[in-house]
């Protein structure tokens, strides 16, 4: 029901619902106290012609006769459709149906009375013939009241009828809307993954649904347009500069093999440095476009390891630090090698240029938690705070603490989108002390 709540269509259906009941039920009041009225004055002139007929008898005949006609008329036992009782000005008992004056339930200011005869209801009119005869005729109202309450009980199945409807109807048409919605935002997932040159085609009922399909494809249509020529400009700037760029480190690795000038090698270091920032920038812009796309094939996660593990060991042995791998035989993975490699040496250059402490220790590993692979590479350096860990992930991003080490700011951006690239993500914890950075990917029974 909170579910329901939330959604906009089922909020219009209960207000709707709302005023159809509100409406109906001064309708149907409307026409309950129109239908009391008239059964009531149908009651009240049976009860006038009754008096008058027998007002007639006295005026015409006498007491006598008026006596007689009472007890003719109401003489009978059992069912009472009408009530009589004649009596004298002192209330003593002369004729009719009605031996004891009656206990009264109510009395109305216009004279009318009313009181029960063995829970049948009476209404009644009490009329002075002369100074000494008083006439009390009354009438049997329960076919009446019957009637009201049952017209009663038929307005109020109504209104719980209308509100079962109202409530009923809001429920499937709002979940026929959410539907749709979830329909559309299920046929837009690869626009998600960077496939600008999805469309909606689902030829949906109804105008407002079409109207928003083409809203939809005309904004895919100018995104892949715009995001086509971003992507044209960027790629084209990034060849354009890696070229004269490779070209320059050529040279200058000629000249340092000539003359072994210092400055030289700095220079040549610093080329080195913007090549590696211009391949990051192209290999994101392919992944996030969706240019790349992902060879899923089985990855012999130990010997990934491995290869990566002898790859760095020298390395990491040069800066005084010590490199370890812990992996289990058995594990595999269906991703692109290639593309979890360069994750994971990123990880692995990241901890070079951030967390090179001598005597540290760095170990690679993977295990398996159960449906999801981790990879991960642990340092013993100075981490990261909680609270930065997600900027840190940011491109071109380089805490106030890393500034002095270099580095362009994308080796863990890099590495996260390869990781969304394979439905999986990078989280960074404490190694206490250290960072501990893994890559977790799903793993398909």
């Amino acid at each position: 029901m909170s579910t329901l709540l939330r959604l906009a269509g089922f909020r219009a259906a209960l207000v709707y619902t709302a005023l159809l009941l509100v409406a109906m039920a001064l309708v149907l009041g409307l026409l309950y106290g129109r239908l009391a009225e008239n059964t009531r004055m149908a009651q009240d002139n049976l009860i006038w012609r009754e008096a008058a007929a027998l007002s007639f008898i006295h005026q015409r005949d006498g007491v006598r006769a008026l006596a007689q006609a009472v007890d003719a008329v109401g003489g009978h036992d059992g069912y009472r459709p009408s009530y009589f009782r004649l009596s004298d000005g002192l209330g003593n008992f002369i004729a009719g149906n009605l031996r004891k004056f009656p206990a009264l339930d109510t009395t109305n200011a216009d004279g009318w009375l009313s009181f029960a005869d063995a829970d049948v209801p009476v209404r009644a009119r009490l009329l002075q013939l002369d100074e000494n005869l008083v006439l009390l005729v009354g009438h049997n109202i329960a076919d009446g009241e019957n009637l009201l309450a049952a017209f009663r009980q038929a307005f109020f199945l109504a209104l719980m009828a209308m509100l079962l409807v109202g409530l009923g109807g809001g429920a499937f048409l709002a979940r026929r809307g959410l539907k749709q919605v979830e329909a559309i935002g299920a046929a837009l997932k690869p626009v998600m993954g960077g496939d600008l040159s999805t469309r909606l085609n689902m030829r949906r009922d109804g105008a407002e649904w079409q109207a928003l399909e083409t809203q939809i494809n005309a904004m895919l249509a100018q995104l892949e347009k715009l995001m086509g020529a971003t992507r044209q400009v960027s790629d084209n700037l990034a060849h354009d500069l890696r070229a004269p760029l490779t070209r320059l480190r050529a040279r200058l690795e000629g000249l340092l093999a000539e003359t072994g000038e210092a400055e030289l090698e700095a220079a040549l270091e610093d080329v080195d440095g913007l090549l590696k920032s211009f391949n990051a920038l192209l290999a994101l812009s392919r992944l996030d476009s969706g240019v790349t796309t992902l060879n899923a094939q089985a990855v012999d996660v130990a010997a990934l390891l491995a290869e990566l593990h002898d790859l760095f060991a020298p390395v990491f042995d040069d800066n005084k630090m010590t490199l370890s791998m812990a992996c289990a035989d058995a594990l595999s993975v269906a991703g692109d090698a290639g593309l979890l490699a360069q994750a994971l040496v990123n990880l692995l250059e990241n901890t070079l240029t951030h967390a090179a402490i001598k005597g540290s220790a760095v170990t690679l590993a993977a295990h398996r938690v159960n449906d999801t692979l981790i990879l991960s590479v642990a340092d013993g350096g100075a981490g990261i705070a909680a609270d930065q860990r997600e900027q840190a992930m940011a491109r071109f991003v380089q805490l106030d603490e890393s500034r002095s080490h270099g580095g362009s700011g994308l080796g863990l951006s890099l590495a996260a989108a390869i990781c969304a690239h394979h439905n999986g993500a990078l989280v960074l914890r404490d190694n206490e002390p250290g960072l501990k950075a893994e890559i977790h990917l799903p793993i398909k029974s």
